[in-house]
């Protein structure tokens, strides 16, 4: 009897230890139905890595059936993490989901014309489309989801695309996405829009209290139909129209007193109504004391206040030079980013919790300044 059950264990343990392999030829035998339905639970990093291996996957993982069945996974959504001392081929982001760093490859080479793809500069995201300086001449957006570019001539001579912002705009016929690129002009007052509708970029004059050198922060927030920006001190908020180019002055409350700088962030929330939201220094004389964060109503209502050990950490990263700090929206989050520092502070809004997201760990120790943070969803249906 004990020798029996010697046996059992002996077997029980060979079960376990013996590892299943699939043949090859029964993943061939697959219908494709079936094979996208297997494949779209796999992370979007091995899905992308998927597609050069060979021509059946590379067709089956862009037809529009399966595209169609990963954009019904709403989890994908994404901090890309920029740097120019990155590798062109690829960059850092984080999964929230998984809680955990991941790469996406960046577009091809074929993609750039006769640019190098060294010289591609991440610009803006919006809704699954991302834009990328390529060299000094022209303009890349990719979705890196249909495996779908577009490289786009600049209007204007410039020394070297360093500002753009992407707008993603829904389409009214149909369930598709077509986007606006507003782009200051450095050889002038003047600013380009690019209208993915009609194919062409049109002249509108600019505004100095918000373009021009003095004060750097052109990326405007898309609230309402329009993209706002603040000017400097005292404080004020102006929007551009983004269908007929037109500046109003005085388009939402004066900001609250005692700001050292100010941020605009615009987002959606869980119903889809957009919201604009507003980041502050508190101090004087150019020191903040605090940072506080507003959202606007009738006036400005505060809905978060940064608590103090987390603050002094923040301010002690900025050296209270707060041209480097840079705001955006991520999926119910307000993200607060500063170019020296490669963490990333954010409020998540439905909460009213302040976190640290840590350090991605593809960096290296001797990178110091350069970080640039963009929020990513793929989106089936943002078209080039």
């Amino acid at each position: 009897m004990l020798r029996a059950r010697e046996q059992r264990r002996e077997n029980d343990r060979n079960k376990k230890e013996k590892v299943v392999v699939m043949q090859p030829s029964i993943w061939g035998r697959l219908p494709d139905e079936l094979l996208e339905r297997i494949i779209a639970l796999l992370p979007l990093r091995t899905i992308l890595a998927l597609r050069p291996t060979c021509r059946r996957f590379s067709c089956l993982l862009s037809s529009p059936a399966f595209l169609s069945l990963l954009h019904a996974h709403d989890s994908l959504a994404f901090l890309l993490l920029s740097h120019p001392q990155f590798s062109h081929r690829c960059l850092p982001l984080y999964d929230p989901a998984a809680d955990g760093w991941r790469s996406v490859p960046l577009p091809p080479s074929s993609t750039c014309g006769s640019a190098s793809p060294s010289s591609l500069l991440l610009l803006s995201a919006a809704s699954g489309l991302l834009l990328f300086a390529l060299g000094r001449s022209s303009l890349l957006v990719a979705n890196l989801l249909t495996n779908a570019s577009k490289v786009l001539p600049l209007p204007a001579y410039s020394a070297a695309p360093s500002s753009a912002t992407l707008v993603s705009l829904p389409s009214r016929s149909n369930s598709t996405h077509g986007y606006k690129i507003f782009f200051p002009c450095a050889s002038s007052d003047d600013v380009f829009v690019y209208d993915s509708a009609s194919l062409a970029w049109t002249r509108f004059p600019g505004f100095e209290p918000v373009l021009g050198r003095r004060n750097p922060h052109q990326g405007g927030a898309f609230f309402d139909g329009s993209l706002y920006f603040t000017t400097l001190e005292p404080f004020s908020t102006v929007g551009f129209d983004l269908q007929n180019g037109a500046w109003s002055v005085g388009v939402a409350p004066p900001p609250p007193e005692d700001l050292a700088f100010v941020r605009l962030v615009g987002g959606c929330s869980g119903s889809r109504e957009d919201h604009l939201y507003l980041v502050g220094g508190v101090g004087r004389d150019g020191i903040s004391r605090s940072l506080k964060l507003w959202e606007l109503g009738r006036a400005w209502e505060e809905i978060g206040r940064l608590p103090e050990m987390m603050c002094r950490k923040f301010m002690s990263v900025c050296y209270h030079n707060y041209s480097h700090v840079n705001c955006l929206w991520h999926e119910g989050l307000v993200c607060i980013c500063c170019t020296t520092w490669p963490e990333v502070l954010f409020f998540k809004v439905s909460r009213g919790t302040w976190h640290w997201l840590p350090r991605c760990p593809m960096l290296q120790e001797k990178w110091s300044c350069g970080f640039r943070w963009f929020s990513f969803v793929p989106d089936l249906f943002a078209l080039v």
